[in-house]
């Protein structure tokens, strides 16, 4: 599951309404909310996608059911699925994501693994602004439980400059935080996990912002840059001594348009 994590967290990618196909390289960095753990550094291709039926936009994967594209206003529904990385995978105090940097915090604890969870999106722009929704359900039943999010923002061009800023809600039910953040009674330590603790829900809030500088026609750079404030129950675990969590990446892109201008197979909204 690790390495297939790797490789799909490099499907990173404007998220937003581009007729050409991307592809590129660069590293990706995410904090982790765990007590004394370093943050995850991986190097990750980018890859975006996006035929009008099937796409491929950051770390998901998805297809379109339903919709219409206009010149102004678009919806589309579609099945989705992506992966959620957060998890500790061994019990002799490895990170979070199983690497060498020792967390103490999770010395002794039972693998809480990462997963991947599949559900529905429901997406719609309006001129240069855009709103996204998506139910989850954990798919391989680690967290066994639900996810749903919801993300406004908007879309300028300001010369070589393209900028897409967004707001997040994140609510994680509470099979999952108890999953990830909860310390079961049998897994308490005296000396550094002294009481059980059972997590709650959590409605974590999220801004973030893409932006593109086009070097020519066909070579971009991408960076991007997330802050997630976490929920309460999360904030509340002894395993967690960080409010908030941040995440970014910066890539060199190319881009072509692999089907040409009329080879759209439905009339659905790109973003």
């Amino acid at each position: 599951m690790k390495k297939l994590l790797l490789i799909l967290i490099s499907l990173s990618t404007l998220l937003h309404a581009k007729d050409d196909t991307y592809i590129g390289l660069g590293p990706y960095f995410q904090t982790q909310p765990y007590k004394d753990a370093d943050p995850v550094v991986l190097a990750s291709p980018v890859i975006f996608f996006d035929n009008s039926l099937f796409y491929v936009r950051w770390t998901r994967v998805g297809m379109y059911f339903y919709g219409q594209k206009g010149d102004k206003f678009s919806w589309g529904a579609s099945i989705t699925a992506q992966p959620q990385i957060i998890g500790y995978y061994e019990t002799d105090a490895f990170n979070a994501l199983g690497s060498r940097d020792k967390t103490p915090i999770l010395e002794g604890m039972e693998p809480h693994e990462s997963s991947w969870e599949g559900g529905l999106a429901l997406s719609a722009s309006y001129e240069n602004y855009f709103g996204e929704f998506l139910l989850l359900h954990d798919i391989f039943n680690e967290y066994n439980g639900l996810k749903a999010r919801m993300e406004i923002g908007a879309e300028y061009t300001v010369g070589n400059f393209y900028f897409v800023p967004s707001v997040l809600a994140v609510y994680l039910s509470p099979k999952f935080t108890d999953y990830y953040f909860g310390i079961p009674q049998d897994e308490t330590d005296a000396g550094l996990r002294p009481d059980s603790y059972k997590a709650g829900a959590a409605l974590n809030l999220a801004a973030q912002t893409y932006i593109e500088y086009n070097l020519n026609e066909h070579w971009h750079l991408l960076a991007n840059l997330r802050a997630d404030y976490l929920g309460k129950s999360i904030q509340d675990s002894p395993l967690v001594d960080d409010k908030m969590m941040y995440s970014g990446m910066l890539s060199v892109l190319y881009s072509f348009n692999l089907f040409g201008e009329d080879q759209a197979l439905l009339n659905l909204p790109k973003k």
